[in-house]
Parts: structure tokens; C-alpha cells; sequence
């Protein structure tokens, strides 16, 4: 594969040196005296990756990705008792997601191309172009199959031009809160979703060293990709079309410090999406959301701004590496994480109300690096839904329009917290790596507060998405067991 890319590569660059070579002797025959030129730098191009193949043992139905290499969290039970006032009433029939799988994929396999070498602008120029086989879209929920498993996607496909102090990287790369310098290793293909927040995206990114210590990193950046989108069916349509009919560039901005053995920063983050663009109105009474005559069609603005935090750290000595990783905020579904956002409409004006899901987010990770070819390791994640910042009060809310837009939370079923430890042994040989990983994987499940009722039988007032409390909330733990065998060979 190397040596014919660099043969389509040599053909390409004798290509071109023979048309230059044509202009040039065409216009030397007007010139009395030819011009003296420096001889181009030669660019360098050089390809990587890997070929990988999963084996996995799951001992129950998650919510996954793509043949189910990549699970993101265990799935609700399926038999929860009925309720009816303050009695629940047992659901004999199985619980449908308590079920095993076991799973074969060599669909992470990655091929990339670096390139560089040569200089523009004033500035050295570098890129990369990077893809795999993991495709774009997922089949149906807990199951394998039906998606694009095994198609090509681009990963990252970005340039950098890099001064004495400064770079700019304009492409397809990392979302800012996913650290390539400070990521989980974990051996399942999740990378720490969704802990960690994952995807990447296209973006203008800024980064100058205020110091040999300090440095500063600006970004604008967008969402163009289906899977990396914040997760719902919205009325302007998918995901991506709520960000850009918002045309409001999210952006982030994060201080670091970094040295042999220490890194840190922290940052934040902005984004801006446009759930909705047309309504219908009545022009005599200015009602929103009427059906028929004389109500018209109206665009509208229903912009919702979230905002995420972070901070990470890694400290690395010659037998030891330590993580660690937080984000709190309200809007990771893009990233494939959980929570999202509210939706009702005011039931005096009609008009559409936005309210964003809070949650933190936190993991860390310790490896030992005493030795280079057996190297064990431990994960750790955890994750809270903290609810919406203000309660919505359920009289607000005009009848039927409420809806909850995101991953693990309904308008009846949310998830309250989620734990995951990940122990794994690399196994390290030449080019080859070979990893086990035990992942214990717990999420707690109850119904959403403001439909749960009191002992007396009465409904509160408000509902803010939190779970609720009491024997009442039909409370349910999934638990999943993951055992995983990875074999890669880096090339």
C-alpha cells in the first residue's frame, strides 16, 4: 500500500515537473537571461495505521455502535412494574435487554497519510488525512447490522501551519475536549464514552505559546457530521441542520501549562443551535402553534446557548502515568454523551421554550509503565445528570408539547448516575500489541421527577428531568460485564 501511494505520489510530482519544465523552455526563448531559482523543498509523505481485530463478551444489551464494538452505556429494563396512583403492580414477563452477546470486528482498522516538509506562508506546512471502517451510521439499537459497518469514514483531514510561537490547524480534527495528549486507553474501542467526550469536527483552531510553560488555544468550529451531532429530532430537522440554521460558530478557548512530566488546563466551551425555524401564528391574536385558517406560516428564532467547561491533568514519570478529566456543562449528545435538552410550548403565548440539561462528567486513569512490554492499567468514569438549571413548572407547559431531545433521558425514564471501572493488561512485542480488559459497567435508572406522586398520591408542580425519588420511581440498576481480547498490529 506504501509503495503504490508513493507511486501515484511520483507520478503526480513528475507530472508536474514536466509541465513546468514545457512553460519554462516556451518562456526562456523571449527572456535574455534566465532567472535564477531556488530548489523546491521535497515534501514528505508517510503512511500509517494499524489493522485491528475485537473480540468481546457482553453480558447484557447496551446501548452500542457498529456490531457492537463500541458501547456507550447498559440499556433500561425492559419489565418495570405498572403503576397505577401509589400501587405497583409486578410485570411477570423477562426483563427483554437481560441478554448476552458475544461479538467479533475488525471494522477499526485505520490508514493514514502525514505529510509535510516543506513551507508556506512563512510558516512550516504539515497535514494529515485519516480514515477507517467504521462507518457513519448505526443499525438498530442494541444490535448489529443494518448500518455502514465496514464502509470507509474520515476521521481527520486537516492542515497545520506552524511559526516559531503559533500554529493554526484549519480541518477536521478533535473537538476541543477531547485531549490527544490526555485520553483513555482503554482497550474497548469507546475511548471513555461518555465520560470522555468524543468526536471530530471541522474547525479553525489557534494555538501560541505565551510562554516556554503557557500556551492558549482559540477555536471556531461547526458540526457537519450526522453522528457527531446533538442527538433528537428537532423541527428544523436533524442535529447538524439545528447548527447551522443557527449560523453562530461555536467556539472554545482553553490555558494550559506543560512540561516533561506535567500537563494541565482548563477551558470552556459555546455552543448555539436553532431548534426550530417556522411556526405557524394567528395575526389577531399572535397565538403560536394554531392548525388552519387565518393562521400563517412564520420563521422564527429559537436559539438555545450551552456552555461546557473543562479541566484535565496527566502526570508522567518512567513508571507511571496518571490521568485525570472533567466537564461540566450542558450539551454533550454531539459528543456522544447523554443528556440534551427540553422542549414545551408556553401554554399562554404558544410560543416554543428551550431548557438545557445539566451534567458532570469525570474520569481517570492509572497506568504503570515499569516495564515497556507488560503494562497494566485502570480505568475509572463516572457521570451525574443534575437536571435542568430551573424547574419548569408543569402549568407553563401547554398540554401534549412537552418532549426531552437527547440520548438516556425521556419525557418518563431518565438516568440518575453512571459508573464504570475498566482493569486491562497491554501486552507490548515489536509492532504488535495485545490487550484484555475487564469492564464493569453500572447506570442507574428511575422515572423523571414530576410524574412520580407522593405517598398522598398528588403530582408535583415542576419537573426538572432529574430522576425521582422513592419506591415509586420504579429505581432500576443495569449492570453490564465486558470482557474484551484485542489484537493490533501498528504499522
Amino acid at each position: 500500500m506504501k509503495r503504490f501511494l508513493l507511486s501515484v505520489l511520483g507520478t503526480a510530482i513528475c507530472t508536474s515537473n514536466i509541465v513546468a519544465q514545457s512553460s519554462t523552455s516556451s518562456s526562456s526563448t523571449t527572456a535574455s537571461t534566465p532567472a535564477k531559482t531556488e530548489a523546491p523543498a521535497e515534501q514528505k509523505v508517510t503512511v500509517y495505521g494499524f489493522v485491528r481485530n475485537d473480540i468481546y463478551y457482553n453480558t447484557r444489551r447496551n446501548l452500542d455502535l457498529r456490531d457492537g464494538v463500541l458501547d456507550v452505556y447498559p440499556s433500561d429494563a425492559t419489565n418495570l412494574p405498572t403503576r397505577s396512583g401509589t400501587t405497583l403492580t409486578p410485570n411477570g414477563s423477562d426483563d427483554g435487554n437481560a441478554i448476552p452477546q458475544l461479538g467479533y470486528s475488525a471494522i477499526v482498522t485505520r490508514l493514514g497519510v502525514k505529510f509535510g516538509g516543506i513551507s508556506a506562508f512563512g510558516a512550516k506546512a504539515s497535514g494529515v488525512l485519516e480514515t477507517d471502517f467504521f462507518g457513519i451510521t448505526n443499525g438498530t439499537a442494541g444490535t448489529s447490522g443494518g448500518g455502514t459497518e465496514n464502509l470507509l469514514r474520515l476521521r481527520h483531514a486537516y492542515v497545520a501551519l506552524d511559526w516559531n510561537k503559533t500554529q493554526l490547524l484549519v480541518g477536521q480534527y478533535w473537538n476541543p475536549n477531547f485531549i490527544p495528549k490526555c485520553f483513555p486507553g482503554t482497550a474497548n474501542f469507546n475511548t471513555g464514552i461518555p465520560f470522555n467526550p468524543f468526536s471530530f469536527i471541522p474547525q479553525v483552531r489557534l494555538t501560541h505559546k505565551l510562554s516556554s510553560l503557557v500556551s492558549f488555544t482559540g477555536m471556531l468550529f461547526g458540526y457537519d457530521l450526522q453522528g457527531f451531532s446533538p442527538a433528537g429530532t428537532f423541527g428544523s430537522g436533524t442535529g447538524v441542520d439545528a447548527y447551522k440554521f443557527a449560523t453562530t460558530p461555536s467556539f472554545a478557548a482553553q490555558l494550559g501549562v506543560e512540561n516533561k512530566k506535567f500537563l494541565a488546563s482548563i477551558g470552556l466551551e459555546g455552543n448555539t443551535i436553532r431548534p426550530r425555524i417556522t411556526d405557524t401564528q394567528n395575526p389577531s391574536t399572535g397565538a403560536w402553534g394554531g392548525t388552519g385558517a387565518p393562521n400563517v406560516s412564520k420563521n422564527i428564532s429559537t436559539n438555545l446557548f450551552t456552555l461546557n467547561l473543562l479541566a484535565y491533568a496527566k502526570y508522567t514519570s518512567n513508571n507511571l502515568t496518571a490521568k485525570f478529566h472533567t466537564t461540566y456543562g450542558q450539551s454533550y449528545t454531539q459528543y456522544v454523551g447523554l443528556g440534551g435538552l427540553a422542549e414545551y410550548r408556553n401554554a399562554t403565548t404558544g410560543e416554543w421554550k428551550y431548557a438545557a440539561q445539566n451534567q458532570w462528567n469525570l474520569w481517570g486513569e492509572l497506568i504503570s509503565t515499569k516495564s515497556k512490554k507488560v503494562q497494566p492499567a485502570v480505568f475509572v468514569g463516572y457521570m451525574k445528570n443534575l437536571g435542568l438549571s430551573d424547574a419548569i413548572n408543569k402549568s407553563d407547559i401547554q398540554s401534549g408539547s412537552l418532549a426531552f431531545l437527547g440520548r438516556g433521558i425521556s419525557t418518563t425514564r431518565t438516568f440518575d448516575s453512571m459508573f464504570r471501572l475498566a482493569p486491562r493488561v497491554d501486552f507490548y512485542s515489536g509492532k504488535m500489541k495485545f490487550a484484555l480488559e475487564y469492564e464493569i459497567s453500572s447506570m442507574n435508572w428511575a422515572d423523571v421527577d414530576g410524574t412520580v406522586p407522593d405517598a398522598s398520591g398528588t403530582l408535583p408542580s415542576t419537573i426538572s428531568f432529574k430522576p425521582a425519588s422513592g419506591d415509586l420511581a420504579r429505581a432500576f440498576t443495569a449492570t453490564n460485564h465486558r470482557l474484551q481480547a484485542v489484537v493490533v498490529y501498528n504499522f
